[in-house]
């Protein structure tokens, strides 16, 4: 009798903890309730474990869950599958579903229907395609492909490795498909944008369609680089969601249509944080700094709270801008907004200040980054390099090399800066060798540039010129308006009027190469040279440029100014 009221008892503490799981809703409530249950040892219930785990995940605080996992001594299949759902939709976490499937193993549990498509969600999202064939052999010893969730999932898991062959062939095998099938299938030309002829077929083929369909094939046209066919899908949908507007708008600014991104985005019936966040890169990348933040202010006057990733593209042009105020303005900003400041954020930083000289900053922002990658490295040596920390430059490239982070293209643009702006000609050239044959990376116009900089401060200006007719891109404005300033620095009147001929045609507009010109022949005493190239500046109307300031509004946006 006694046995039967501790059950009875038991019963209904655990049925009160569920029906306060039921009603809760916020992140207090639910480590108030969790809280308890630990102090009643309710949290080595499986079936409230799993509650748990599911609120965790909707309130987006997937770092709970193993705290909740680990403190069960005896977990169920159930809890494990919860788990390894959990953390399948975390990226950064993804890992772990697969540990948990490991475990499974080795305890002896057999995963189920509910256990493989998070776990082909895991592989697809980590690349780890080896480890999905292994997952797929035992799915077919048990069973489990029958079951159309399963198989969606492989489909999509081999189409986001780079299979596509293998998604038609498990798409061919199923007996029964559902949209979700079509659209995994759809998915994978989408990413690939290959053969979007037989995604077209796969299309037509379908017995329903959805937005997602729909989306799938924009997406797949736009990576294919077939615009007008992406449009052309845009503008047949029966309904459109934001993530349709969004997709065609991503697609117009990768190709540098940003006019015609700019008036998809203000025809959007609506609009969430990503469109927003879209467009703005979108000015970013393609070089329209002032329209990037003069969006920006709009968006916060339309109270739309920015995220890490809008704050990137913000970072990004606020640095095309160079002003240092604006960068202490945006770094105020992060800060006290409460920005999250990962690695893409912080490496944003580190870029606006080096780019706007403010070294000292950009040096402290570089020590918050946990595990500075070649982009964080690459920031810093280019921003130290270019305001005259050569030296440091160098010294912050072989701790990147003692790290064991392989240095890109952009790296050694800054290695061989800091060599041309601090004279170590032989360091350079050595670095060059050494990126050509270690690193198997092709000169590009950019390290030609620096190396012929190098030289010409170096006084070796007929090597410099020879580089320069070597160059396999040709003539290069940077290369050679290197060179036309070294003539200057060294009064060498014949190279000097070789290379400004080439910019010239190269750059007709470029008042600084007419000004160098004239600068060196009055060097030299030639005066009427000099005075026939001031005079053919004003005859094809070359002026200096405007000069531009942002300033502050309203003491929270900015505004841009054009000065006269």
């Amino acid at each position: 009798m006694k046995e039967r009221s501790h059950k009875n008892h038991k019963n209904n503490k655990v049925d009160r903890a569920a029906s306060l799981l039921k009603t809760c809703t916020s992140l207090s409530q639910l480590k108030q309730i969790h809280a308890h249950m630990i102090r009643t040892c309710l949290h080595q219930n499986n079936s409230l474990a799993c509650t748990i785990v599911s609120l965790y995940t909707s309130l987006s605080l997937p770092h709970y869950i193993y705290r909740v996992f680990s403190s069960v001594s005896r977990p169920s299949l159930s809890l494990f599958n919860h788990t390894i759902k959990a953390f399948s939709k975390v990226p950064s976490l993804c890992i772990h579903s697969v540990h948990l499937y490991l475990q499974m193993i080795q305890n002896q549990f057999k995963p189920d229907n509910f256990t493989y498509p998070f776990l082909f969600n895991s592989c697809a999202t980590l690349s780890a395609l080896d480890l999905g064939v292994e997952i797929h052999g035992r799915v077919i010893k048990t069973g489990f492909l029958s079951y159309i969730p399963v198989s969606n999932a492989l489909i999509d898991m081999y189409g986001k490795c780079n299979m596509l062959n293998h998604s038609y062939c498990t798409f061919n095998e199923m007996p029964k498909r559902d949209v979700v099938s079509y659209n995994a299938l759809l998915g994978a030309h989408a990413k690939l944008g290959e053969d979007m002829g037989g995604a077209e077929r796969v299309f037509n083929q379908m017995p329903e369609r959805n937005v997602i369909s729909w989306n799938a094939m924009i997406v797949g046209y736009i990576n294919a680089g077939d615009l007008d066919s992406a449009r052309r899908v845009f503008d047949e949908m029966p309904e459109r969601n934001v993530v349709s507007w969004t997709t065609m708008l991503v697609g117009y600014t990768k190709n540098s249509l940003v006019k015609s991104a700019r008036i998809l985005f203000d025809a959007m019936p609506e609009r969430n944080l990503v469109s927003w966040t879209a467009m703005i890169t979108g000015y970013a990348q393609n070089g329209q700094p002032s329209e990037a933040l003069a969006l920006f202010c709009r968006m916060e006057r339309a109270r739309m709270k920015p995220d890490a990733v809008t704050m990137t593209g913000v970072i990004s042009a606020s640095a095309q801008l160079g002003g240092i105020e604006l960068a202490n303005w945006v770094g105020s900003y992060v800060d006290q907004t409460g920005i999250e400041r990962n690695e893409r954020v912080l490496t944003a930083l580190v870029d606006m200040h080096a780019k706007c000289g403010n070294m000292k900053e950009a040096c402290r922002i570089f020590e918050e980054i946990p595990r500075p990658d070649v982009f964080s490295y690459s920031a810093l040596i280019t921003g130290l390099a270019s305001h005259g920390h050569g030296i440091k430059a160098l010294g912050v490239f072989r701790r990147m090399q003692m790290h064991n982070i392989e240095p890109d293209y952009i790296t050694f643009i800054g290695v061989l800066t800091a060599c041309s702006h601090t004279g170590l000609v032989e360091d350079g050239l050595k670095f060059w060798e050494s990126m050509v044959n270690d690193y198997r990376i092709e000169p590009g116009a950019d390290h030609y540039a620096c190396i012929v900089d190098m030289l010409g401060r170096a006084g070796q200006l007929d090597e410099a010129y020879e580089l320069v007719k070597r160059m396999p891109m040709g003539s290069h404005p940077g290369a050679l308006g290197s060179l036309l300033a070294a003539c200057r620095t060294y009064g060498n009147v014949e190279i000097a009027e070789s290379v400004a001929k080439q910019l010239f045609k190269l750059e007709p507009d470029n008042t600084g190469n007419y000004v160098l010109l004239a600068s060196i022949y009055a060097s030299n005493e030639q005066w009427d040279e000099a005075t026939r190239v001031r005079t053919l500046m004003k005859e094809i109307g070359v002026n200096k440029p405007r000069g531009c300031s942002w300033v502050e509004v309203n003491n929270k946006g900015l505004g841009f100014q054009a000065k006269g």
